[in-house]
C-alpha cells in the first residue's frame, strides 16, 4: 500500500495540474492559479523534512528558469473540542503552489534534481488531497 502512496505522490508531482494538462481554458481569475496540496506528514518524516523537500523544488524551479511561482508550507491548527485549546497538528500540512508552471516551461522533469526533491517529499509525507484554485488579490 505504501507503494501505491508513492506511485500517487510521484505522479502528482510529475505531471502538470489537470488545469494545464488539457486544453480547455481556465475560468477567469482575478488573483493566482494555486495547487492546494493536503499533505500528511509520515511516521517517521518530519515537517523540516518536508520543507527541505519544497526548498529543493523551489530551487529546482530557480535553475530551470522560473521564478514567478512560489511553494509554501502552511501549518494546520487544531481545535481541541473539550478544552477548546489550539495546537499545530503533528500530522497534517497544507502546501500552496502559487503560479505553477505549466509543462511546456519545465522541460526538465524527472532530471537528478527533480528526483531529489520528489524521493525528499516521498520520504517524510503522502499527499492526502490536491486541489486547482483561484487565490483572489488581497485588499490593500
Amino acid at each position: 500500500m505504501r507503494f501505491v502512496y508513492s506511485l500517487i505522490v510521484l505522479f502528482a508531482f510529475l505531471s502538470t495540474p489537470a488545469f494545464a494538462q488539457n486544453n480547455m481554458p481556465m475560468p477567469p481569475c482575478d488573483g493566482n492559479i494555486t495547487v492546494v496540496r493536503v499533505s500528511e506528514i509520515k511516521p517517521g518524516g518530519t515537517l523540516e523534512g518536508l520543507q527541505a523537500s519544497i526548498t529543493a523544488q523551489v530551487a529546482w524551479y530557480r535553475a530551470n528558469g522560473i521564478t514567478d511561482n512560489q511553494i509554501v508550507i502552511s501549518r494546520v491548527i487544531l481545535r481541541d473540542k473539550t478544552t477548546g485549546a489550539h495546537s499545530y497538528s503533528d500530522s497534517e500540512v497544507i502546501i500552496y503552489h502559487l503560479r505553477p508552471p505549466s509543462a511546456d516551461r519545465t522541460p526538465n522533469h524527472g532530471d537528478a534534481g527533480w528526483n531529489a526533491f520528489i524521493k525528499l517529499y516521498n520520504d517524510n509525507a503522502v499527499l492526502k488531497n490536491e486541489y486547482v484554485t483561484c487565490l483572489p488579490k488581497l485588499m490593500q
